[in-house]
């Protein structure tokens, strides 16, 4: 099929493709060790207690997610112009630009989750313990400074130290976690487990991209006057509005969960969605190879062919999707009791997130082709909908169907907007046949 062929001559058949392994298994490889932390964390505190933990750690990446951009996209988008012309001075400049605006952010963001946090604990009922944990957990912000790191190790196709860093910090994690198991620790202990490994992961990716700075001849960098460039700043902004976008349904999911159905829930969810995104790993690489083939396509007037290369698409994750799901139910005595404690009262909504996760990314050809047309415009006022009605109806849903109605409400969300864009190409070429009639 096309699709395989693309992989074949993207991947298996260039130089890139040990290093395409390499992040595709550590990414996955860092997924499963997040999973049997957060099942240890499960067994050690039970339910409320995990579920503490996980309502900590959300609130503090709401607030980091919001306030504290992170450069990489900026990075990766300037600097190989740059580095072409040899123009060593601009590229300082925008890597300055970029720590910069890291650093700040990140403290804007650390004290914003700090001054909102008494009025937002009255509005959940939450009680001194969870707040004291967040105030602790918030410093968590102030060590998210590898924005810029991440794009530097990206752009110097160093990109697979970040998946060997993620695997040893995610290994050590879960060695910390199964010593809950021989001493005797409380909720604490996840804390700080998960704020010193915040911290070694940031440590870490600076040493990394400090090696890089010297071995290219970028030293100085912060010796120059800091002058911030026009175009630099427009498109970090924008990046991370539209990561801001995502907030509803990546952070805020707990909150709503905590307040409609209940903390213990929150445990739950969190296991049923991370199973989710080990599924979701495959779609990420294949969207990164046909993004490039349909921008050709559209580019060259074949608009048909890139059409017919999204629905491919389509057809080829739903089928893998067929495969992982029934695979999961014939083994799911083999792994859930593992991944939580009385696994099989979960199993339909393990099996229903799975089931919605590989229907979301069958659709995952729809964006590039959508942004390929020239429709990027209407992007942002389609996900504020989606995310607006997302908010709205899941007080219904979870209060009447628990976490099933949580996964309705997400299934809903990305119905409107996947709709709303195949809408908008649908008109784009009408309108387009119209003006050539």
């Amino acid at each position: 099929m096309k699709i395989i062929s693309l992989i074949k001559e993207k991947y298996l058949s260039s130089n890139i493709a040990k290093n395409f392994i390499v992040v595709f298994l550590g990414d996955g490889f860092s997924s499963v060790l997040t999973l049997l932390s957060l099942s240890i964390m499960i067994r050690v505190l039970g339910l409320n207690g995990s579920s503490i933990v996980n309502l900590v750690m959300a609130y503090t990446l709401v607030f980091d997610t919001i306030f504290n951009f992170q450069s990489f996209n900026s990075i990766i988008k300037f600097l190989p112009g740059c580095i072409i012309k040899n123009d060593l001075e601009k590229v300082k400049s925008y890597i300055y630009q970029g720590f910069f605006l890291d650093v700040t952010t990140a403290i804007i963001s650390f004290i914003c989750a700090n001054l909102f946090l008494d009025f937002i604990s009255k509005i959940f009922n939450w009680e001194s313990l969870i707040i004291n944990l967040i105030r602790v957990y918030s410093f968590s912000i102030l060590f998210n400074l590898t924005g810029t790191c991440i794009g530097i190790i990206r752009v110097f196709n160093k990109f697979k130290y970040s998946s060997y860093i993620n695997v040893i910090v995610n290994s050590l994690k879960v060695i910390f976690y199964l010593l809950a198991f021989v001493i005797n620790v409380n909720i604490w202990y996840f804390i700080w487990v998960e704020l010193v490994f915040s911290l070694i992961m940031c440590i870490l990716l600076l040493s990394v991209t400090i090696s890089l700075i010297f071995k290219n001849n970028l030293k100085g960098i912060f010796k120059g006057r800091l002058c911030f460039d026009r175009e630099f700043l427009k498109f970090n902004f924008y990046c991370n509005f539209m990561t801001m976008l995502d907030v509803p349904m990546s952070h805020l999911t707990p909150f709503l969960i905590n307040k409609f159905i209940g903390i213990n829930y929150i445990s739950i969810y969190k296991v049923i969605e991370k199973i989710g995104g080990i599924v979701g790993k495959v779609a990420s690489p294949i969207s990164n190879i046909i993004y490039p083939e349909i921008s050709t396509k559209v580019s060259e007037g074949n608009e048909k062919e890139a059409v017919s290369l999204v629905k491919k698409l389509f057809l080829v994750i739903m089928c893998f999707g067929l495969f992982v799901t029934l695979f999961l139910l014939m083994t799911n005595k083999l792994w859930i009791n593992i991944l939580i404690s009385d696994g099989e009262k979960y199993l339909r909504n393990i099996l229903f997130y799975v089931v919605f996760v590989i229907v979301k990314f069958s659709f995952v050809g729809v964006y590039p082709l959508f942004i390929s047309l020239g429709h990027i415009k209407h992007n942002i006022y389609i996900i504020i909908i989606g995310n607006l009605i997302y908010l709205g109806v899941i007080p219904f849903f979870s209060s009447n169907f628990n976490i099933n109605g949580v996964i309705i409400s997400q299934c809903i969300q990305v119905f409107i907007v996947v709709s709303m864009q195949i809408i908008t190409i649908i008109k784009g070429f009408r309108l387009k046949v119209k003006q050539e009639g």
